[in-house]
């Protein structure tokens, strides 16, 4: 598919996402639907309208004590302070944003050359979208990553900076293996990062994310 052909189907998305919105405003008897991820929806798609191109999928949980086990030698009572306040920390959504701005920090400095953060003037900052979700489980919250290309091609060398380089450079990092995809379909994977948005939870980071803004 040319991007001829990818610029028209997701305006041609964007335009019957819009109908059916205002057809349902305007129906009397409609019935009661997701208005958070439908306007979600609406939002990621003019993303891509307006120049998001999406390159990577990154799949990554933060640590929880209970990847650790406990020694011979270490009482188990000493272990449940710190298993308690990590575990009401990975609940706790307020927490996965601050932890997720330290992520990004590194993202931004080893994979996109940016060192002076408060800088904006400066560099051109990527358009990194962070999405929050708790699973079929719903147990604790784990995070996907969708951002452009950076100075690494290779999925094969990207996934070996993850997990050897940027994960050693955080500690909230879980030990589990950080996975990451190349997108083929940037509808499709906005799609499946939105599904768990409602009207109590919108996955989407909004503080950590960088969007493009449309021009006046």
């Amino acid at each position: 598919m040319n991007n001829i052909q990818s610029s028209w189907i997701v305006g041609e998305l964007s335009n019957r996402l819009k109908e059916f919105v205002l057809g349902l405003k305007s129906c009397c008897f409609a019935v009661p639907m997701n208005r958070e991820k439908f306007e979600t929806e609406l939002f990621l798609l003019e993303q891509l309208e307006l120049g998001f191109k999406p390159k990577w999928f990154i799949t990554y949980h933060l640590f929880n004590p209970a990847e650790n086990k406990i020694k011979s030698n270490q009482s188990i009572w000493n272990s449940i302070p710190h298993y308690e306040y990590y575990d009401n920390r990975r609940n706790d959504y307020e927490a996965i944003v601050e932890d997720t701005s330290q992520i990004k920090n590194i993202a931004l400095k080893y994979l996109y050359d940016i060192k002076r953060l408060n800088q904006y003037w400066k560099y051109d900052f990527p358009n990194l979208m962070f999405f929050h979700e708790k699973g079929k489980v719903k147990r604790q919250y784990h995070t996907h990553l969708l951002m452009p290309k950076c100075k690494y091609e290779s999925k094969q060398v990207l996934e070996f900076i993850w997990n050897n380089k940027l994960k050693k450079k955080r500690k909230c990092f879980s030990k589990y293996h950080i996975h990451i995809r190349e997108i083929d379909n940037p509808i499709l994977a906005l799609s499946y990062v939105n599904k768990e948005t409602s009207m109590k939870h919108n996955s989407l980071d909004y503080i950590n994310s960088h969007f493009i803004q449309p021009r006046k």
